[in-house]
């Protein structure tokens, strides 16, 4: 594989190869961490960073300072590839067969709702936002509905159809600075009533997860807050929160 390669580095390159083809793992997906991967196979630390570093020569993996390593190459990374980096929504549906779909369904302009989410966007209570409903599907099926909260002092105008493509592209494009960090809480619900359950083609107590994050630029300006409803039996949560 590489000139001077010792036995107990092959060992951690074969350990991780293995690892992502059996757990069928994407690019952008996350690895396990040195330690663990150290610990699962009976090897320091420093071979298993030593044998990572031979893996991101060859463009297998990458590392991200401070967050892990991740399948792929950052050389090769496209901006579609990177976002996919933060939120592998595609990857799922494409592993399902299908074709990851954004459709907007509604769109308004309102007073941000609660004194909260005005201190977590660093706005103040009277500020305006952009609320957005918008519901992500496998192909037609629903498998998570979103609440999207812009401050409207961060965008000069919004063109919509865009979020269709990639929210977080598109923010990046408008404000000229890069989507870094998700502040995620995740709670286990059961959705009992309301327009989520039609949408997401539910029935009354179905189980589901909610998830409230806040999103900051990599200036450590939050540009979102948004409360996602997630039908993990069609979308498994396996994504990671910070970007290269």
């Amino acid at each position: 594989m590489v000139d001077g390669i010792t036995e107990k580095q092959k060992e951690v390159v074969d350990y991780i190869l293995n690892k992502i083809k059996q757990d069928g793992l994407q690019p952008g997906e996350k690895l396990d961490t040195e330690i663990s991967i150290a610990k699962n196979i009976g090897i320091t630390r420093a071979t298993v960073r030593e044998a990572t570093r031979i893996l991101v020569e060859q463009q297998r993996i990458y590392r991200v300072k401070g967050s892990g390593i991740f399948v792929g190459s950052m050389e090769m990374s496209s901006q579609a590839h990177r976002f996919h980096v933060l939120s592998p929504f595609d990857f799922q549906a494409q592993r399902k067969g299908h074709k990851g779909v954004r459709k907007i369904i509604s769109v308004s302009i309102v007073k941000v709702p609660s004194a909260e989410m005005a201190q977590a966007l660093r706005i103040k209570n009277s500020d305006q936002i952009y609320k957005i409903h918008r519901l992500m599907c496998f192909d037609d099926i629903p498998v998570a509905l979103e609440q999207i909260h812009l401050p409207v002092s961060l965008f000069n105008s919004m063109e919509f159809s865009k979020l269709e493509i990639s929210k977080y592209a598109y923010i990046e494009e408008v404000t000229g600075k890069k989507v870094q960090l998700r502040d995620q809480h995740l709670t286990a619900i059961n959705l009992m009533h309301g327009e989520s359950l039609t949408l997401l083609n539910l029935t009354p107590g179905d189980a589901v997860i909610q998830i409230n994050e806040t999103v900051y630029l990599n200036d450590g300006v939050p540009c979102e807050v948004n409360i996602a409803i997630i039908n993990t039996r069609y979308f498994p949560l396996k994504q990671n929160s910070q970007r290269p």
